[in-house]
C-alpha cells in the first residue's frame, strides 16, 4: 500500500516541478469572461469534464508531457508522445512489455497488498480508446477557448522555462509568455490526439 500511495503522490507532486506548464481553472457562468453571453447557456464541456475543476498540462526538462484532470486522472507521455504512465482513479498504470500494468490496492482486515494485472489485448484496446477520447475532449475544450465563446475554464497560472520556479498568476492571461506557453502545450496535446496511442518502451538503462 505504501508504495502505491507513494507512487500516486509522486505523480501529482511532479506537477510542481514541470518546467513548462499551464493551469486552467473552472469559472462560473456569470464570470466577466462570459458577460456578453446569455445567462442560461449550458456548459458546453463534455459530460466527463463537467465535474473537473482544474486542468493542468506541462512538460519536464526531458520533454515528457503530463496532463491532469484534478487528481482523478493523469496521463504521461515521453518525448515521442508514447504513453508511459497513467492514473485513472483509483488505479495506477505503467508501460510494461508492450502493454500496461494496472496496479490496484487491495485491503482485507489483516493486510493490504498491491495487485498487479497486465492488461490483455481487449483491456488495453478499451483503455486506450477511452483515454484517447478524454484527450480529444480536453484538446477540443482548451482549443475552443481561443475563440472567445462561452468559457468554462480560464488560464489561471503558468510557468515558462525562462521564468522563475514560482508560477506567475495570470491576471492578464494574454501576456506573451502565458499565451505562448498555453498554446504550445495545447498544440502538443493536439499532436497526440492526431495519432494512435502507442505504449512507450522503457527508457534505456532503466526498467
Amino acid at each position: 500500500m505504501a508504495r502505491q500511495e507513494a507512487d500516486h503522490d509522486d505523480l501529482f507532486s511532479e506537477a510542481i516541478a514541470l518546467t513548462s506548464r499551464a493551469l486552467w481553472k473552472r469559472i462560473r457562468p456569470d464570470h466577466p469572461a462570459n458577460c456578453q453571453h446569455s445567462d442560461d447557456l449550458d456548459d458546453p464541456a463534455p459530460a466527463r469534464l463537467q465535474s473537473v475543476k482544474e486542468i493542468l498540462i506541462g512538460t519536464r526538462a526531458n520533454d515528457w508531457l503530463s496532463i491532469y484532470w484534478d487528481q482523478s486522472w493523469m496521463v504521461q507521455f515521453n518525448e515521442m508522445n508514447q504513453l508511459r504512465r497513467a492514473y485513472v482513479e483509483p488505479c495506477l498504470y505503467r508501460a510494461q512489455g508492450g502493454t500496461l500494468s494496472r496496479l490496484t490496492r487491495h485491503r482485507n482486515p489483516h493486510e493490504t497488498s498491491l495487485l498487479r494485472h497486465d492488461l490483455n489485448e481487449a483491456e488495453l484496446h478499451s483503455f486506450l480508446a477511452s483515454n484517447s477520447q478524454q484527450l480529444t475532449e480536453t484538446f477540443a475544450l482548451l482549443d475552443c477557448l481561443e475563440s472567445g465563446e462561452f468559457k468554462t475554464f480560464q488560464l489561471a497560472s503558468f510557468v515558462h522555462p525562462i521564468d522563475s520556479i514560482q508560477p506567475e498568476v495570470a491576471e492578464q492571461p494574454e501576456t506573451i509568455h502565458s499565451t505562448l506557453t498555453a498554446r504550445s502545450l495545447v498544440a502538443r496535446l493536439g499532436q497526440i490526439c492526431m495519432q494512435k496511442l502507442v505504449i512507450a518502451e522503457p527508457p534505456r538503462g532503466r526498467h
